[in-house]
């Protein structure tokens, strides 16, 4: 069963969140970066389903109880190309097929470094 993602609900909570915190998460500010752990807790928003697979799962119960994926760039990637189980899942696509809600993960030749969700477009 493909459960449906809500682009707008994840927009909404990203733009809710996005310049304070919300208690619910723990901030990985200063062990690492915190980007991905906000991305991750808007995909959820907007989809509502973790996959609690140990290791290779997207899942955040607290800060030590967590898969890789929810907080780290190059693990949530592989994690939503990858995910044939429950909980959301994505493919690459080129610039001009972004939507709203879509994940943005920056990166170079050697690997990815920060993730962004779109909440707006333009030309």
């Amino acid at each position: 069963m493909i459960e449906k993602y809500n682009r707008i609900l994840a927009k909404q909570y990203a733009k809710t969140w996005a310049f304070s915190r919300n208690p619910k998460y723990y901030a990985f500010d200063k062990i690492g970066g915190d980007c991905t752990n906000f991305i991750s807790q808007s995909i959820y928003a907007g989809n509502k389903i973790m996959n609690f697979t140990p290791e290779t799962g997207w899942y955040y119960i607290n800060s030590t109880q967590r898969a890789p994926a929810w907080t780290s760039v190059e693990y949530l990637y592989n994690f939503l190309i990858n995910n044939e189980g429950v909980g959301p899942f994505a493919k690459e696509t080129s610039p001009t097929q972004i939507e709203i809600g879509d994940v943005i993960q920056l990166g170079n030749s050697e690997r990815f470094y920060h993730s962004l969700l779109v909440v707006g477009k333009s030309n």
